[in-house]
């Protein structure tokens, strides 16, 4: 009769360490850390383009024009090699944003330092 008891508190115990370990993973991933260890959240300003004047030479570099924000100085944004473009939820390369001039297109932006971190439409 003991041994049924003790068998299933073992296997209670290590199911709930097993689940515990597997919560270390799934909690909290930061996005990034600075130099002091605590947990650094960006948020970037949505805007919504009805005609991307983009300008892009060929290493994937370039500028939107025409994006403003409020508290905002600035008439454009800067495309970078951090900049990632998505077409209907997939990532492409950097170069397939030119091809979006004249059209429609969603980007999300650093507010701080201008740079365009998303480019985003769907086809």
């Amino acid at each position: 009769m003991r041994i049924p008891f003790i068998l299933s508190i073992t296997l209670l115990l290590q199911f709930s360490t097993q689940l515990g370990a597997g919560e270390k993973i799934l909690t909290a991933t930061p996005l990034s850390e600075s130099h002091t260890g605590k947990v650094e959240k960006k948020w970037y300003y949505p805007f919504e383009i009805s005609e991307l004047k983009i300008k892009q030479t060929n290493d994937g570099s370039g500028i939107i024009k025409d994006v403003t924000c409020r508290g905002c100085d600035y008439q454009f944004v800067k495309i970078t090699a951090n900049t990632k473009v998505f077409v209907n939820g997939k990532k492409v390369n950097l170069l397939r944003a030119r091809e979006r001039a004249g059209q429609d297109a969603y980007i999300e932006f650093d507010r701080d330092t201008a740079e365009v971190k998303h480019i985003s439409w769907s086809e």
